[in-house]
């Protein structure tokens, strides 16, 4: 603690206090450029936000089924459901379902447990030997075999052995992770035991094919006496049979229907995808096939509506004023003001932080570079003014765009595949397969020429945001890696060094006026002492 002043009357503290805020200004202005740093590097980020779920946004139109205009009315029946994707035409078709796709399955032929009682699948066999109708612990080390057959007919075995010192649980987990295309499990409301095939459709052996499909082998005693498995029971999976007819092609039903036999109960026809769930009967069921152009209108609908909002946000950015007779507050500036007044300060002092700022600029350029460049591609379409996108014709806008409603579902109608390839046409793979270092300019050109409109956004959106990264970091990085960061800890170190240089300057201040001090007391006593020795002298 220190008190100053006794001496010479002089209020110290409060001298040395004012000395050092005018040593402190230096300091202030390095913590102010830090504040703004912060500031503009959150500003930065922000903009990183909003690219991100820009780039999102196109990314949503990368899927075929966003620009899938046909709609399918289904039969009432449920014996099949039907989609179709853009390249189908409108009208009419027909399908029969003969037979549906199953899957192998062997139940047991009656219940496992006791009279009274009821097994568990996780206790060990021995410790339920009168919970089984049969006693497991009789089979204990005996093997089975199970075979089953893959798609080409080969067969695939595996020995399994029994051990009474496990679960059920543990041998249906072997047999399960045995890759034999079985799932083997316990239905304890029927107190029956399951195998069956985990696809469904016929796979028999093709050395064979009245074998079973799934078949025991070995001591198959506790299959049959304890989990009551029998090999006759067995119901072979089947495949599914579907039928179909294009009316529109065939509106006589002179032609053969398509036939299609196939392990799966989803069926494709062209860009038709039939899902059979049962049969119909012998009989051929009616589907219609119409467009429907909502989905995908609202699909590019709320990309525009994003890259706008964007382009929005970013103009805002740039021209937004700066105030630079409003540097951010010091600590001792926000004390002596009210929380409105500091509120009120702050929003002019981070205002404009990006004016004018060629980074984002450069991001909007080349936006509209890449949205407003032809792409070359089979369709009819090559441009968005084809489609009914164009820039705003008020310049004061900022080249947002606007979207006319009618001609774009148009074109969505009649050609919705060349209005997906305006969007993601890929570049012709002769020239992708060639090394990026190895293309020549023109077919780098080519490149850029033949892609789609998303791509060129996306690569350009990633390529501004890692600009932006390397500026501003994200926050997965260190301050050392990113520009402004290493600037913040360059004013750190400064500011730390600094404020040493300050507490040196104080403790010279306080030095100084101590030995004032001391010196005061000095001539103090000299002179009390040479009035004593004058009353002395006088008396």
């Amino acid at each position: 603690m220190r008190i100053g002043g006794i001496a010479s009357g002089l209020d110290t503290e409060s001298i040395i206090k004012q000395l050092m805020q005018v040593e402190r200004q230096p300091l202030d202005r390095m913590f102010q450029r830090k504040q703004t740093l912060e500031w503009q590097r959150d500003a930065y980020r922000e903009v990183n936000t909003m690219l991100t779920n820009l780039e999102r946004s196109a990314y949503s139109l990368r899927l075929t089924a966003a620009f899938n205009t046909r709609s399918v009315t289904n039969p009432s029946s449920g014996a099949f459901t039907a989609t179709a994707n853009s390249s189908v035409q409108n009208g009419n078709y027909e399908v029969e379902v003969q037979q549906v796709a199953t899957k192998t399955r062997n139940i047991s032929t009656e219940n496992i447990s006791a009279d009274g009682k009821k097994i568990s699948t996780t206790g060990t066999l021995a410790s339920q030997t009168d919970a089984f109708k049969v006693d497991p612990s009789t089979y204990d080390g005996q093997s089975f075999t199970i075979t089953t057959y893959n798609a080409n007919g080969d067969a695939q075995s595996k020995s399994f052995n029994v051990d009474s010192s496990k679960s059920l649980d543990a041998l249906f987990k072997e047999i399960n992770g045995a890759n034999l295309g079985v799932k083997a499990y316990y239905d304890s409301a029927y107190d029956k035991v399951v195998i069956e095939r985990t696809e469904t459709g016929k796979f028999t052996s093709s050395a064979d094919p009245a074998a079973p499909q799934i078949e025991f082998g070995g001591d198959t005693g506790f299959l049959t006496d304890v989990l009551k498995l029998d090999q006759a029971s067995e119901v072979g999976g089947q495949n599914a049979i579907v039928k179909f007819r294009n009316l529109s092609l065939d509106p006589t039903r002179s032609d053969a229907p398509i036939e299609k036999e196939q392990r799966s109960n989803t069926v494709t026809f062209g860009g038709i995808t039939i899902n059979a769930q049962q049969t119909t009967n012998n009989t051929f069921e009616t589907f219609s096939v119409s467009s429907n152009t909502d989905q995908a209108f609202e699909n590019i609908k709320s990309f525009v509506d994003k890259y706008n909002e964007t382009i929005t946000n970013l103009r805002g950015k740039l021209s937004e004023e700066r105030y630079r007779n409003f540097p951010p507050l010091t600590d001792e500036q926000r004390r002596e003001m009210s929380e409105r007044e500091a509120e009120l300060w702050d929003e002019k002092a981070k205002s404009g932080l990006l004016r004018r700022d060629s980074m984002v600029s450069s991001v909007i350029d080349k936006m509209r570079l890449e949205l407003y460049t032809p792409v070359e591609t089979s369709g009819q379409y090559n441009q968005l003014t084809e489609i009914g996108i164009t820039t705003a014709k008020d310049y004061r806008m900022g080249g947002i765009l606007e979207i006319d409603e009618t001609k774009l579902r148009a074109a969505l109608e009649t050609d919705p595949d060349s209005v997906y390839q305006l969007f993601n046409n890929t570049a012709d793979k002769t020239l992708t397969d060639i090394p990026k270092e190895n293309r020549t300019l023109e077919q780098n050109q080519q490149i850029s020429s033949q892609t789609g409109l998303v791509a060129r956004i996306r690569t350009s959106l990633n390529d501004s945001m890692n600009n932006i990264v390397r500026r501003a970091g994200n926050e997965h990085r260190t301050n050392q890696q990113f520009t402004i960061g290493r600037e913040m800890v360059s004013i750190d170190s400064r500011i730390n060094n600094f404020q040493r240089r300050l507490t040196q300057i104080e403790d010279r201040y306080w030095s100084q006026f101590t030995r004032m001090e001391q010196a005061m007391n000095q001539a103090n006593a000299q002179g009390a002492a040479l009035m004593n020795q004058l009353g002395m002298g006088m008396m």
